[in-house]
This record gives structure tokens, sequence and C-alpha cells, in this order.
């Protein structure tokens, strides 16, 4: 490929604004914006009112330093390795180019074998990237659900171990533990019970809401796997909470979800919101008709996206 025919891969109108490039590649928009003001690199447009606006030409130079100071490369390092191979040659956009559709793939990929395989150190060092290259929310969506999600999958399928299965939710579990502990919502924008079904084991996608929904400032209550009935109901009359939500992953386990769905929305005023989630409903939707209550998506983002807008600014402050 020519020189030209390669330049002409990247558009240098300049059409993103800072938010948009923090999604696109990652990193934080304080993070390219000292590089700028240090470095000139990238080097954005200004419209008349002072906003940067970035093309794909600047989105491309962002990955290629993000990646390599991944690997190990300080900032100042990266940026002399770009420029000191010139902009004629311009051969550090290729490897750009080539890395980042794969990137979101290669981790996950990465940490599902690490996973797997026992190698506590290797996956240690792959989900320590992904928090260095990406946005809290985003390793969650794109590497950890996903994770969680494929092991289940093949678990279920007997293509992995039990014991496999266990070790890579205990590591989860522990990543999701200390951040969910790093958060001490007292007050905020309402109160969320989370939990799962009464024979329900498997908790990690309801503890990825948790994470997920004190993030976003709301009071969470974590009950974790199990949930008896009448202790729930106990404690719904005692903490008298916005919404309650429960998780179950199997079929037998969300048919549990049917008396409780009942009872929570009988009880006496004020009667909390029931939402219900989980892989059971995922693979069987005509499960999600016969339990009363609100289905709260496919995943832990929909959950967050769907408690939102049930609740709105009737939950309590």
């Amino acid at each position: 490929m020519s020189q030209q025919d390669f330049l002409a891969q990247f558009s240098t109108n300049p059409l993103y604004n800072t938010k948009a490039v923090a999604q696109e590649t990652g990193v934080p928009a304080d993070t390219f914006r000292a590089w700028e003001r240090r470095y000139g690199v990238p080097q954005p447009h200004r419209t008349h009112g002072g906003h940067r606006l970035y093309s794909e030409r600047d989105i491309a130079i962002i990955r290629w330093l993000r990646d390599r100071t991944a690997e190990g490369m300080t900032i100042s390092q990266a940026i002399a390795r770009m420029t000191s191979e010139g902009d004629t040659s311009l051969t550090w956009l290729d490897t750009a180019v080539d890395t980042e559709p794969h990137s979101w793939e290669r981790l996950n990929r990465q940490f599902y074998l690490a996973l797997t395989d026992f190698d506590e150190k290797q996956a240690e060092k792959i989900i320590s990237e992904a928090f260095a290259l990406y946005s809290l929310d985003a390793v969650f969506f794109k590497l950890i659900q996903p994770t969680m999600n494929e092991i289940g999958d093949q678990w279920h399928q007997g293509k992995i171990t039990v014991t496999a299965e266990h070790f890579a939710t205990q590591f989860i579990r522990r990543k999701l533990s200390s951040i969910f502990n790093t958060y001490t919502i007292t007050e905020g924008r309402g109160v969320v019970l989370v939990g799962c079904a009464p024979s329900e084991q498997h908790d990690l996608g309801t503890l990825l809401l948790s994470v997920l929904l004190v993030r976003h400032g709301w009071q969470v209550v974590y009950l974790g796997p199990q949930v008896p009935l009448k202790d729930l109901l106990d404690t719904i009359h005692r903490l008298q909470p916005d919404i309650v939500c429960l998780s179950a992953a199997t079929i037998e386990t969300a048919l549990e979800l049917i008396e409780i769905g009942r009872a929570v929305m009988t009880m006496p005023p004020p009667c909390p919101r029931f939402g219900f989630g989980g892989r059971a409903f995922n693979q069987n939707k005509a499960l999600i008709s016969k339990v009363p209550g609100l289905f709260l998506g496919e995943d832990a983002q929909e959950a967050i996206e769907t408690i939102a807008d049930v609740l709105g600014n009737h939950a309590s402050s």
C-alpha cells in the first residue's frame, strides 16, 4: 500500500468531540488532553467557541499511544518512538489500525483462557491491563460480563470442569467485591435490594449489577445468593426499598420467583417494585411472562437503564 493510499484510511475532518473520543478509545479525556498540552499530540481542531474536535487520524494516534503505554512504555518514550519514525513513513499508524479491532477480542480470549487454566497471575495481568486502558464501565460490559457469560455457558454444556468454573467465579467475585466495597452510598437516588432466588447459588450477575448501581449513585443492599422468601419480606418491611431485584440462572430457580413476585407486589404500602432477570430468562423467553413484576433486561447494562427509567424521580432521596 502506498503512503497516499494508507493515509486515505484516516479522515482529517474534525468531527468528534472529547466525550466521543474517550468512549471510542477508552482513554480518559484528561489523559489525552494532558498529552496534547505536554507533547502536542494529538492536535485537535478548535472551534470558534474553543471546543476541541478530533479527526479519525487523531483517534488512531491516541489508540497507538494507549497500546504502547500498555506494553510498558512511558508516554514520553511512546511519543519519542512515534516521532522518530517521522511523518513520512507513518508506519506506527499501521500498528494502530491493525491492533484496535482485535483489542477487546484479544483481552476476552486471553482472560477466558487464563481463568479456565487456573492461571491467576495471567488473569490478574490481563484485568489490570484492561483497567489501565479503559473506563470501569467498559471493563465491566466488554470484558468481565462477556467472560462470565462464556464461562457459565461452557460449564452448563460440560465443556469446562466445575473446579475451573469455581476458580473463575471466585477470581471475578474478589474483583467485583473489592470495587463494591470502595463505595459507601448512604443517601442518594433510592434504595435497591439485590439478590438471588431462594435456591440460586450463582450470584456474579447480581454482584456486577450491585457494583454498577452504587457507581450510579443508588443505595444498594446486596443480599447475595439463596435469599429465602420469608427473610426477604422481613427485610423489605424493615428497609422499605424502592425496588427489589432478584436473579435466576436455571428454570427451576426462575420458577421460584413467581411466588416471590406475587408476595412482594401484594405487600401493603409502601410496596416496592419487583424486578427480575438472569440467564434463565435470557435463554427461555417464555419464562418472562410467568413471573409477576418487571423484567430488567438481558444484561447488567440494560438492568441499570430499566431501573433508572422505572423509578425516575419517584425514588426516595
